[in-house]
């Protein structure tokens, strides 16, 4: 008799051991979370903002003015003197060349003629009248006619050869060669390094470069 009351008390001391953590455990679960420990502050005003949500200022993060290399064509001198020239003769730009320290564009008119507008050396200016040249071989108006409607101007040859060589634009031109309309760029004319590069007129491919050493 004895024995079995031992063996009672000592299979219920585990199984109330159990009882009483578990107790314990939903006792803690049912603490408000305020009084925790490890409760999170409670956040008034709806919480602090993240500071990347902020609205920006709006800016894009390019330098104001910058003509590095991504700078637009039309930012060279070359672009500037085609532009200036536009600004006096409305039509296409067909050459633009600088020649001791001036610049001179060919604009041709909707008309097929040639217009010769001579510019300062910052190119901004317009020095005299544009000179208007009449043609009267017929092949070269044929051919200036067929050009006129080229998809790939000055400026965007001017960028095709921008990115296929480093250099500074002397001249652009504008012409046939053996049928196909191309433009030929001259980088640093009269100067170590002199290189042409040759665009086509169509698509904007650079056909080829060439290196005067």
């Amino acid at each position: 008799m004895n024995r079995s009351r031992r063996a009672s008390v000592v299979a219920t001391g585990p199984l109330l051991l159990a009882l009483s953590l578990g107790l314990a455990a939903c006792s803690d679960d049912d603490e408000p979370p305020a009084d925790r420990p490890d409760a999170p502050a409670a956040d008034e005003g709806g919480g602090a903002e993240d500071p990347q949500d902020e609205p920006g200022d709006g800016g894009s993060g390019a330098e104001d003015g910058g003509t590095g290399a991504g700078a637009p064509a039309g930012d060279t001198k070359a672009g500037l003197a085609a532009r200036t020239a536009l600004g006096e003769v409305d039509g296409t730009v067909f050459a633009i060349e600088l020649d001791d320290g001036a610049w001179s564009v060919t604009v041709v008119t909707p008309d097929g003629v040639e217009n010769e507008v001579e510019l300062s050396a910052d190119a901004t200016t317009v020095v005299g009248d544009p000179v208007a040249e009449p043609d009267d071989d017929p092949q070269e108006a044929a051919e200036r006619e067929r050009l006129l409607d080229v998809p790939v101007d000055h400026l965007a040859a001017i960028e095709a050869a921008l990115a296929a060589v480093r250099g500074s634009v002397s001249t652009v031109e504008l012409s046939e060669d053996d049928g196909a309309a191309v433009w030929e760029v001259v980088l640093d004319e009269d100067r170590p390094g002199e290189t042409t590069v040759e665009v086509d007129a169509r698509t904007g491919e650079v056909l080829r470069t060439e290196r005067d050493d």
